[in-house]
């Protein structure tokens, strides 16, 4: 009988776990303009970091704030909103920012839930009211060809 109730224990730790794992970080404030969310360094791309939990403030002149944890310090940036996956995870929406850093070309996946208060803020960030559309990226003002 112990060994059935030291069974269940694991078996309810392991189920915890899974959820508290399967589980994102998100909030957003009531205008859509601050939020909590995961993001993802792809600036190496047969390399990219994992996600890691991050604060991104909308600045009045479009640009994107992002503060990632980095141990125990606070890496602070600026980014700018390119683009948004044609093909995000169900329930998912998956936003692209780029920076001109050190090394380069930076890119930064922004991964958030499709209902979030803050999705129609980034749309509007998108450059010349860009869509997705397949796997390229259409403007709403040119025709499209399917």
């Amino acid at each position: 009988m112990e060994y059935l109730w030291f069974a269940l224990l694991v078996v309810g730790m392991v189920g915890l776990w899974w959820v508290a794992y399967r589980m994102e970080p998100h909030w957003a404030a009531k205008d859509g303009r601050r939020f909590l969310c995961s993001c993802q360094d792809l600036s190496d791309l047969a390399h990219p970091g994992r996600a890691k939990e991050a604060r991104v403030v909308v600045l009045p002149d479009g640009m994107l704030h992002v503060t990632r944890k980095a141990g125990l310090r606070r890496q602070q940036t600026l980014w700018r909103l390119t683009g948004r996956s044609p093909d995000p995870p169900r329930r998912k929406q998956v936003y692209l920012a780029e920076r001109n850093g050190d090394l380069g070309r930076e890119m930064l996946a922004i991964r958030l839930p499709a209902n979030s208060r803050c999705v129609p803020v980034l749309d509007d960030l998108l450059p010349g009211g860009q869509r997705t559309c397949g796997d390229q990226l259409v403007s709403e003002s040119e025709p499209r060809i399917d």
